[in-house]
């Protein structure tokens, strides 16, 4: 019977442990795409304000989906409580916010004074992404407003938003940042995407190569030794 050397066995061990850490509740799902969103407020730091979170379908004929707010941190903001829920969302920040596409609007509104900066993890899932199908896609965006709800802040997007995701009919997903003024070019949102759990079970794989590769050079060079 083969018996497993101890170096492979604990390389085993090591992409069972990563194929735990991909599967377990804090990762992706196959078919969904995480970001990691930041927001540079500076610019109108200390005013009063309000954070704008939307997820709406371009039509009823588009597939679910869901948007999920996560990690919200900020850097020298005071957030007020409670939000302002509309449609099916729910949630408030710095805690989760979830937004179905199931109603034609679906928004959080929340209090806010801004600070330097925020950012958050953008999580867009479900059969919109996993089995697209639909005649229409839907859109999340992010939107900064002024103390009395009404003004759209450090944008020249015509519907006032900073950052728009929109999921696509074929379930591709395109990000849009917007200049934050006619005289400033310079977007105040900044995107980059998350790895997804298959690149880290690649890198887990590619991992098991190393060890398996550096196990058989050993073994080879104890077996060709000559002992005098």
């Amino acid at each position: 019977m083969f018996k497993r050397p101890a170096r492979c066995t604990a390389a085993v061990l090591t992409l069972f442990l990563l194929v735990e850490v991909a599967s377990g509740p804090g990762s992706v799902r196959a078919g969904s795409v995480t970001y990691l969103v930041n927001v540079s407020t500076n610019p109108i730091a200390g005013q009063a304000g309000n954070l704008d979170f939307q997820f709406n379908p371009g039509s009823a004929s588009a597939e679910s989906a869901t948007a999920t707010v996560t990690n919200f941190q900020s850097v020298g903001g005071v957030l007020s409580q409670p939000a302002t829920l509309t449609g099916d969302a729910s949630g408030s920040l710095p805690g989760a916010l979830t937004l179905n596409n199931s109603t034609a609007y679906n928004d959080v509104f929340q209090g806010f004074t801004y600070g330097a900066s925020f950012d958050f993890v953008l999580t867009l899932s479900g059969q919109a992404l996993n089995s697209p199908g639909g005649s229409s896609g839907s859109s999340f965006a992010v939107s900064l407003y002024d103390a009395a709800g009404v003004t759209p802040l450090l944008t020249t997007d015509p519907n006032g938003s900073v950052l728009t995701a929109n999921v696509n009919v074929s379930g591709t997903v395109t990000i849009l940042t917007f200049p934050q003024s006619s005289t400033n070019s310079t977007p105040v949102a900044s995107v980059s995407s998350v790895p997804e759990p298959a690149s880290l079970i690649l890198l887990g794989l590619g991992v098991l190569g190393s060890l398996a590769y550096g196990w058989r050079q050993g073994r080879n060079g104890k077996t060709g030794q000559v002992r005098h």
